[in-house]
């Protein structure tokens, strides 16, 4: 979500979410809170020390994870498919390669593709938000 689609809420008017239908939830970019919160409207809440900051998400993760990439995190599905086909590259690489010393030599395991994947992630949201 946008940061000019979020609402900053301090906790000195609103000391907790507590009766607003919320429960913590581990679905999404924590973007450095503490912890995370969603309701049964669409409602996404991050905790900070001194705030909440809260969106309303086009679909729910919950009801409808791949409703949710295309709608709300469409750069995670740009992510996944480019980790996908840069580790396959990876691997068509290093099964030609003969020789241990070969720079591939060490790519293509789930592993590389998890951290290629997490690395875009991050590039595309931060795309995503200088962009948008």
């Amino acid at each position: 979500m946008d940061d000019e689609d979020s609402l900053i809420i301090s906790k000195e008017v609103l000391p907790s979410l507590e009766g607003f239908g919320f429960v913590e939830t581990a679905l999404g970019d924590p973007e450095g809170s503490l912890r995370q919160f969603r309701n049964a409207t669409g409602i996404h809440a991050r905790e900070y020390e001194e705030y909440f900051e809260v969106h309303k998400d086009r679909v729910d993760p919950r009801t409808n994870p791949l409703g949710h990439l295309i709608c709300d995190s469409p750069e995670t599905l740009v992510a996944f498919g480019a980790a996908s086909i840069l580790s396959g590259g990876f691997l068509a690489a290093k099964s030609k390669s003969t020789s241990p010393d070969s720079v591939f030599s060490t790519l293509g395991s789930p592993l590389d593709f998890f951290k290629l994947f997490l690395s875009l992630n991050r590039f595309f949201r931060a795309l995503k938000k200088l962009l948008f």
